[in-house]
């Protein structure tokens, strides 16, 4: 399932039960770079977790109509949701690190502004982060999007478990202003839909050992701690090279956030998100 195309939300909204269409770039994409023809068949998705199976019944310029024949529902995904906070690297290795990430079936982005970051992040950024995740997914077969959200502060991120009791306990929560900026912020997205009532989740911060003892405990320990646990989302956060300020661990210990050591290895900042990525969708 390889061969995929991409349905934007606009043609998304135009399919039907029986018909679905597809224009602009990725119209172009299976006309004249794939040269496909009318009988031929086409895979499409919208980034949700369906794929539709189809055939080309007709085809004009910058609009192809196929006809629906089967729907694919994708049952790859990590039995655990991954949210990845990370501090953007720098260059190519941006895109290394969202390739990576959608590979592993990570859940949602979210670039992390921290004390010794050198990558501001902006709209612009986005739009690129969110090209790139398009076409791992397209590459790897992946029919359901990562989400790249808009960027939080190490201050901001740490409110973010209180917007996870939101969606797992049945108290009232109050939020804190950091958390209460959080949710405006990302209320166009569909933050943490996939938990219940009910449901766990964990909160780390990848934080070596040899920077002091502030509580971290290493992944034998957490797996250890939380076997029992009906866990289904992890929240990782990932700092920018040099790491963390022993402030910024603090708060986040303080938190609710546990810190990790995820070994003797010096990392840079896209192989520690995709070793902690790797062990959390593995998990169970």
């Amino acid at each position: 399932m390889s061969d995929l195309y991409f349905l934007t939300p606009e043609d998304y909204a135009a399919t039907t039960p029986s018909l679905a269409v597809l224009t602009g770039a990725e119209a172009q994409h299976l006309t004249r770079v794939m040269r496909k023809r009318v009988g031929d068949e086409a895979t499409l998705f919208a980034g949700d977790g369906r794929a539709l199976r189809c055939e080309i019944a007709s085809i004009a310029k910058g609009r192809v109509e196929l006809t629906i024949l089967e729907t694919i529902v994708d049952d790859r995904e990590p039995d655990v949701a991954v949210t990845a906070l990370v501090a953007l690297p720098k260059g190519d290795r941006q895109k290394w690190l969202l390739e990576k990430l959608t590979e592993l079936g990570v859940r949602r982005f979210i670039p992390l502004d921290t004390e010794r970051s050198d990558v501001k992040f902006d709209e612009g950024v986005r739009s690129r982060l969110e090209r790139q995740v398009l076409e791992a997914s397209k590459q790897c077969g992946r029919l359901r999007l990562m989400s790249v959200l808009p960027s939080a502060s190490v201050d901001e991120a740490v409110a973010l478990v209180e917007l996870l009791r939101m969606k797992t306990s049945c108290d009232d929560v109050a939020l804190s202003p950091e958390a209460e900026r959080l949710q405006d912020r990302w209320k166009d997205y569909s933050l943490f839909d996939e938990l219940s009532i009910g449901d766990d989740a964990l909160s780390v911060l990848a934080h070596p050992l040899s920077d002091g003892a502030l509580g971290q405990i290493d992944f034998q320990s957490l797996l250890r701690d939380s076997r029992e646990r009906n866990v289904k989302e992890v929240l990782m956060m990932i700092g920018p090279a040099g790491g963390f300020s022993h402030d910024e661990v603090r708060l986040a210990a303080a938190r609710g956030w546990t810190p990790l050591d995820l070994g003797r290895q010096v990392y840079r900042v896209e192989t520690a998100a995709l070793v902690a990525a790797t062990l959390f969708t593995h998990m169970h």
